[in-house]
């Protein structure tokens, strides 16, 4: 089993690690781009689900058992993780985040992983919607600005002006770890 890298902004000290740790996207920006992606899902359910209803000519607000499990609420959830996933696995970044200027990437500099994706964006954004978006305000307490959904899958959200500048100061420590 390979050793874990550990990340480089625990290692350095003053400004270097303000510069690392900037690059790292806040909790108000990341809001705005989870505001846009719920406009852009709710887009995509309105279209893809409505004119399957009629053409099918399903009721959307029937269910088995639950009205938890009506087919509207397990098609838009479908609709949900799919856009998240495929974007974050494609482009590292969802609509929202590709216009805020953001990506996702591995918090020990490796490439991101099917895995990671699915653990964040799947298990972690299903976690960390309960109750009510409420565990997303740990971005605002953590010294990494990572949310739950971040810290399970390993990843960090970071501004992708700035990832250049985090790579230069970065590598010096990544050669290190690389030897030992």
């Amino acid at each position: 089993m390979s050793e874990r890298i550990v990340y480089p902004s625990s290692m350095v000290e003053g400004y270097e690690r303000d510069i690392i740790n900037s690059t790292h996207a806040g909790f108000g920006v990341r809001l705005v781009a989870f505001l846009i992606d719920g406009i852009v899902v709710g887009s995509l359910k309105a279209i893809i689900l409505n004119p399957l209803a009629k053409l099918f000519d399903w009721d959307l607000s029937s269910y088995v058992w639950a009205p938890i499990f009506s087919i509207e609420n397990i098609a838009s959830s479908m609709i949900f993780f799919l856009y998240f996933i495929l974007m974050t696995w494609f482009f590292r970044a969802t609509l929202g985040k590709i216009l805020m200027g953001l990506k996702v990437i591995s918090a020990n500099d490796k490439p991101l992983n099917f895995l990671q994706v699915v653990t964040r964006e799947w298990f972690g954004r299903y976690i960390s919607g309960f109750p009510g978006y409420l565990l997303y305000l740990v971005v605002l307490f953590n010294p990494n600005k990572q949310g739950i959904h971040d810290m399970l899958s390993d990843t960090v959200v970071i501004y992708e002006r700035q990832e250049r500048l985090r790579d230069r100061l970065m590598a010096p420590f990544m050669k290190q770890n690389s030897t030992l």
